[in-house]
């Protein structure tokens, strides 16, 4: 129950009923703030770790990081059909780098494709379950509708303040 913070305004279609969520971005697309009260750190300290030491890593057409990153959110998303994150400049401000890990296996949905640009035109990426994909958080990105199925994923966002454990923006 730590998990469904749901308020009775917020109606989430049939399909995520059943997901825990902190968020209502529509009701085909919920998130759930695994990074309060140090809840994944807590559960998974050991993946975490290795996680984070990953993004910080060197990686190419990322910079360098030059000042210690620290955990901003890990966040759990889940997309029904017609759930989407269609911004158009939608960014991680604030945040250096971002992780984006498939969760759900590719033949339990379709659309869902997470999405960033190079040279103004969009490229989709075809990801499987454990698939990831790095970013620099101010990197303009979106997923593509979902047009069939539940997607999950995981989103790690690394910042410069101290590991957050509280809401998105805290």
């Amino acid at each position: 129950e730590l998990l469904r913070r749901r308020r009775a305004t917020e109606a989430v279609c049939a399909e995520l009923t059943d997901q825990p969520y902190d968020v209502v971005y529509s009701p085909e697309h919920v998130a759930c703030y695994l990074h309060r009260e140090a809840m994944f750190s807590k559960a998974c300290p050991r993946l975490l770790l290795m996680l984070v030491d990953a993004m910080t890593g060197e990686h190419p057409g990322l910079l360098p990081t030059k000042v210690p990153l620290h955990v901003r959110c890990v966040e759990l998303h889940a997309y029904s059909k017609g759930g989407a994150l269609l911004d158009a400049g939608h960014r991680d401000n604030g945040s250096k780098r971002t992780l984006i890990v498939q969760l759900s296996e590719a033949a339990s949905f379709e659309g869902g494709h997470f999405v960033t640009w190079h040279e103004g035109q969009p490229v989709l990426h075809e990801l499987q379950a454990g698939d990831g994909v790095l970013i620099h958080s101010e990197r303009m990105h979106n997923v593509a509708p979902v047009t069939r199925g539940v997607r999950h994923s995981l989103v790690i966002e690394l910042w410069v303040a101290p590991d957050n454990k509280q809401d998105r923006f805290s």
